[in-house]
């Protein structure tokens, strides 16, 4: 066996000996995969590991047939009654033309170079019978857990494929009725104080009130502001009438006239104060609620960065007329 192929299957036996693989979760993320084989009658497994997704297909009525380049997964997958032979996709491919209506891989064309991908793909499409279905699963590049984890800690990997490139990847050997998407069951779980954030936020907003500023969103309307006359508006409306009745009483009329003039023109100053001050305070509170909303698309941009699925897969259907040569 060449230096590579032990570097991965001593990697991944590692992976299940120190307790770093989840069977369970693992069967459950592949059974996602098994309703678009529910018409297949021969379906074939590309690096079928310990066979996990073979008993799943047994399980659904249909039989499957895995290779791995792995000499010991092909044993385990014997074991298990399983039928399974060991070989190199790019020598076992091209010996099988047309004999397959169903082909599925997962966790293994990330190990492939563009060059290497592109031509497993066409191979895989020459092995299926007219009609028949191709699907690929891989690491989501849009995963930070992927990015920052899983990707790496893998010695044998490549690169990552998204989905628009897989598609293009399809399209190119032939695949017809393309289609791709993520695998809800891969969503990472985050820890428990990252997912009380969401709570401890609205906890923050229901107390909105205790604040002196209004914190609704653009599509709320706002409550009425009730108007209040200033301290001082309030000290120059008493003063004006006790100032008032004392010139009545005292002075001439003229006087009086004069004085109140002054202090009309003051309370309207005070007027305009208190209107620029309060179209400041609401430029202030459109800021902190602008403020706010931009907070909350940045938490919530990182929660789907954190939170969105850790696989992707592309299925296409091959074209169930052959083309005369």
């Amino acid at each position: 066996m060449e230096k590579d192929q032990q570097l991965e299957g001593n990697f991944y036996q590692y992976m299940h000996q120190s307790g770093e693989v989840d069977p369970e979760w693992n069967r459950e993320v592949l059974s996602y995969y098994v309703p678009y084989f529910a018409h297949c009658q021969r379906v074939l497994d590309i690096g079928c590991g310990q066979g996990d997704f073979l008993e799943l297909l047994q399980e659904a009525g249909v039989e499957g047939i895995g290779i791995d380049v792995d000499t010991r997964m092909v044993d385990t997958c014997l074991q298990k009654g399983l039928n399974a032979v060991q070989a190199d996709i790019f020598d076992y491919l091209p010996k099988h033309e047309g004999e397959f209506d169903g082909i599925f891989n997962s966790n293994l064309i990330e190990h492939f170079s563009a060059e290497k991908a592109t031509r497993f793909v066409h191979l895989a499409c020459d092995a299926l019978a007219p009609g028949g279905v191709f699907l690929v699963a891989t690491p989501n590049p849009a995963s930070l857990i992927v990015h920052l984890h899983e990707f790496w800690r893998d010695a044998t990997h490549v690169r990552l494929y998204n989905r628009s490139l897989l598609e293009f990847l399809l399209d190119w050997a032939g695949f017809e009725a393309l289609e791709s998407g993520e695998n809800p069951i891969t969503v990472w779980e985050p820890y428990p104080t990252f997912k009380a954030v969401p709570e401890l936020m609205e906890e923050v907003s229901s107390h909105r009130g205790l604040l002196q500023w209004d914190l609704a969103w653009p599509d709320e309307t706002p409550p009425p502001i009730k108007q209040h006359r200033s301290f001082l508006q309030r000290w120059v409306f008493k003063l004006r009438r006790r100032i008032a009745r004392f010139l009545v009483e005292t002075v001439l009329f003229e006087e009086f006239i004069s004085l109140n003039k002054s202090l009309h023109d003051l309370n309207k100053s005070l007027h305009e104060l208190n209107k620029i001050l309060g179209w400041r305070f609401d430029t202030l509170r459109a800021a902190f609620s602008a403020g706010q909303r931009i907070d909350q698309a940045v938490y919530e941009s990182q929660k789907r960065i954190l939170t969105i699925p850790r696989e992707i897969f592309a299925k296409g259907v091959k074209s169930p007329i052959e083309l005369e040569e």
